[in-house]
């Protein structure tokens, strides 16, 4: 049971912390976020659903929840912030604030828009606070399977099914190399997430850079074998395609459902990109970090089911020991028993 994770975020809301820091380990444990809102009760989003913080711990009835008044969220939000809400003021833009390494709160507020672009934000109404934790051999069964990495590899899944923690978990295997070689790996951190945690001796965490400015700062600076990138958007395509065609392999995800690769614009462009051989979809809020499928996909836009890739180590072995794209790396396959 790990509950570091929980307890660091917990000591950066100096409103409840101790009632936070008392709360059994089972709860701590299987927490994905931490939700306060203006005049409504603090609850903690997990595998066993909605707990509410009470006066004797948690509580699924929210009638029997602590309320957060709005001058009491207002002074959360300043805390967030450092007290200066001007430093944050361009991850604001994009409804977060970075706590410190691997901490990020979602700020949920009005929008100032100009010209439809957010400026800042108003009237600040709820607060998300997202725990960090690490599930160590989680991104195993890209290397078990024999997936080719080496032309590219797109993770899939909803909101807090573990992207971000299997990006982090594979990014650590190639860099120690526990599957073959130690690998290069740059990854582009730009809200504070992937990097927060050991990840070997090979790997360069370039932080706070914008996706697309990072993954071009790496390719040109670095000579990453492998670019490792969370959360795509639609504004990261062009540098997608450009890292595709220069060779680089790409460890990215998506928000997504395994339906979406064909259906959704997003998933559907970036299996077009040329960028990914397989998309990895995850199983979802209850299982953060496992893989539900591994489904082949190819630049024509084509998607293939379930497939496993190898048979045991051997299969690993001969299935990422191929030619790899325009001369990139290859991905190393499991080490022999």
């Amino acid at each position: 049971m790990d509950t570091s994770g929980f307890d660091t975020v917990a000591r950066h809301i100096p409103l409840y912390r101790e009632r936070l820091l008392a709360l059994p380990g089972w709860v701590k444990d299987q927490a994905f976020d931490i939700h306060i809102a203006s005049g409504q009760p603090l609850s903690l989003s997990g595998k066993e659903g909605a707990l509410f913080l009470g006066k004797k711990g948690v509580t699924r009835a929210f009638q029997e929840g602590i309320v957060t008044t709005p001058q009491q969220l207002r002074e959360l939000f300043l805390a967030a912030c450092g007290h200066s809400v001007f430093r944050h003021e361009e991850e604001l833009r994009q409804g977060y604030v970075r706590l410190g390494e691997n901490l990020r709160v979602g700020v949920c507020g009005t929008a100032v828009a100009e010209g439809g672009q957010v400026r800042s934000l108003r009237d600040i109404t709820a607060l998300v606070y997202r725990i960090p934790r690490q599930v160590p051999g989680c991104g195993d069964r890209l290397f078990l399977e024999g997936v080719p990495l080496e032309r590219g590899v797109l993770v899939v899944g909803p909101p807090s099914s573990g992207k971000t923690t299997f990006l982090r978990d594979v990014a650590r295997s190639l860099s120690l190399g526990r599957f073959g070689p130690s690998r290069r790996v740059a990854v582009v951190d730009e809200r504070g997430e992937l990097g927060g945690y050991d990840l070997g001796p090979n790997a360069d965490v370039l932080r706070g850079y914008p996706k697309a400015a990072g993954l071009d700062a790496a390719i040109r600076t670095l000579s990453p074998e492998v670019a490792v990138l969370d959360e795509l958007s639609q504004g990261d395509l062009e540098a997608v395609r450009g890292a595709a065609a220069a060779g680089v392999v790409l460890l990215a995800s998506v928000h997504g459902e395994a339906e979406h690769l064909s259906q959704r614009p997003l998933c559907r462009a970036l299996v077009e990109s040329g960028a990914f051989g397989t998309a990895v979809c995850l199983a979802g809020r209850g299982a953060p970090g496992e893989v539900a499928a591994l489904v082949p996909v190819d630049s024509e836009g084509g998607v293939g089911r379930h497939e496993a890739f190898g048979s045991g180590a051997a299969g690993g072995q001969r299935a990422a020991g191929g030619p790899g794209r325009g001369g990139a790396p290859q991905a190393p396959g499991p080490a022999a028993a």
